[in-house]
C-alpha cells in the first residue's frame, strides 16, 4: 500500500500546479461588514463576540451541483435522530464492510460522492450523511463539537466501520470522535484542520474583528459546547491513534494551511502524507488521483 500511495501522490504533485480556479479562495467581504466589525470590536467588543460567534457557528448552505446529483443517484435514503430536536439524513449504497464519507463544514454528504462507485465496486457499502446545520439535516448553527458527537451517533447506528473518509472538519471531528472510542479500522483525511483557535483567529482577521473579540468568541463556543478547544487539537489527538492513517493535503490550500495537514501527519505514527498543488481545499476532494489513492488505502484488501 505505501508503494501505491507514494506512486499515486507522485502523479498528483503534477496535476494543476499553476491553475487556480473560481471558487478555491474565500469569498470577498464587503468594505461595510469589515468597517462594522472594527468599529463594534472597539466600542463594544461584547457585542462584536455575539457577532463574529453567530458568523463562525453558521454554516453556509450551497445549492448541490450536477455532478452530486449524478452521485447520488439509486442512495438508499433514512434519517436518525441528532438530538430531541433534529435529524440527520443518512445515504447509502452497496454491501459489505461500512465505509463512512464525513463532510466539512458548509458541505453536506453529496460533496464526498467521487468516492462512492469505486468503493461500491471494491465490495464496500458505502455511507454518507448530512451533519445538524448541513444539507438536508435540521438546525441552523454547529460546531466542531457536535460535528464530532454526529460521527459517533451516525457510527454507533452503523457498526464497527471498515474506513472513514473525512473532508476539512469532518476530519477534526474524526478524530476527536476516535478519542472518544469510535470503532474504526483506518481513515483518509483531505485537507484536516489541525487548530481550531487559530481558525477562529484566521475568520476574525479575514472578517475584520480584533485578536480580543476572537477570545471572547472562543470562551462563548467553549462554554456553549462545553469543552475547550485545546482538547480538539488535531496533533494531540493523532498522536493517540493506533489505526493506518493517510492525509492528503495541497499546499495552496486558501482555506486550511498546508501546515495543518502535515502536523497531523508527523503526530499520527505510521502515517502517510500526500501532497498536492493546485487543487485548493474543494477540488482536492474530487481529484480523480487523490480519489484514487485513498480509496486505495481505505479498501486495501479489494
Amino acid at each position: 500500500m505505501a508503494d501505491t500511495a507514494a506512486q499515486n501522490a507522485g502523479t498528483i504533485r503534477n496535476r494543476g500546479q499553476g491553475k487556480r480556479r473560481a471558487g478555491t479562495s474565500s469569498p470577498p467581504v464587503p468594505g461595510f461588514v469589515r468597517g462594522a466589525a472594527r468599529t463594534l470590536s472597539a466600542v463594544a467588543p461584547a457585542l462584536a463576540a455575539i457577532w463574529l460567534e453567530r458568523l463562525f457557528l453558521t454554516p453556509r448552505r450551497y445549492r448541490m451541483p450536477g455532478r452530486e446529483k449524478v452521485w447520488m443517484v439509486g442512495a438508499e435514503v433514512w434519517r436518525i435522530p441528532f438530538d430531541a430536536k433534529r435529524l440527520m439524513s443518512l445515504y447509502a449504497w452497496g454491501q459489505g464492510p461500512v465505509v463512512l464519507l464525513a463532510h466539512g463544514f458548509s458541505g453536506r454528504g453529496s460533496q464526498m460522492g467521487a468516492y462512492i462507485a469505486p468503493l461500491v465496486a471494491r465490495g464496500y457499502r458505502v455511507v454518507t450523511f448530512d451533519a445538524p446545520a448541513h444539507g438536508a439535516a435540521g438546525g441552523r448553527q454547529t460546531a466542531l463539537p457536535e460535528a464530532a458527537e454526529a460521527i459517533c451517533t451516525v457510527a454507533a447506528h452503523l457498526g464497527p466501520l471498515a474506513g472513514v473518509i473525512a473532508h476539512s472538519n469532518g476530519a477534526a471531528a474524526t478524530s476527536v470522535a476516535l478519542s472518544q472510542g469510535m470503532d474504526c479500522a483506518r481513515v483518509a483525511y483531505v485537507s484536516p484542520p489541525e487548530d481550531l483557535d487559530r481558525f477562529l483567529n484566521g475568520v476574525a482577521r479575514f472578517l475584520g474583528f480584533t485578536g480580543a473579540v476572537a477570545a471572547r468568541t472562543r470562551a462563548r463556543v467553549e462554554t456553549r459546547y462545553g469543552v475547550g478547544f485545546d482538547a480538539l487539537r488535531g496533533a494531540p489527538l493523532a498522536a493517540r491513534q493506533s489505526i493506518p492513517a493517510l492525509i492528503a493535503h495541497d499546499r495552496a490550500d486558501p482555506m486550511v494551511p498546508f501546515a495543518d495537514g502535515q502536523r497531523i501527519a508527523e503526530a499520527w505514527p505510521g502515517a502517510e502524507l500526500i501532497e498536492t498543488e493546485g487543487l485548493g481545499h474543494a477540488r482536492i476532494l474530487r481529484d480523480p488521483g487523490v480519489v484514487a489513492a485513498v480509496v486505495a488505502f481505505v479498501a486495501p484488501d479489494a
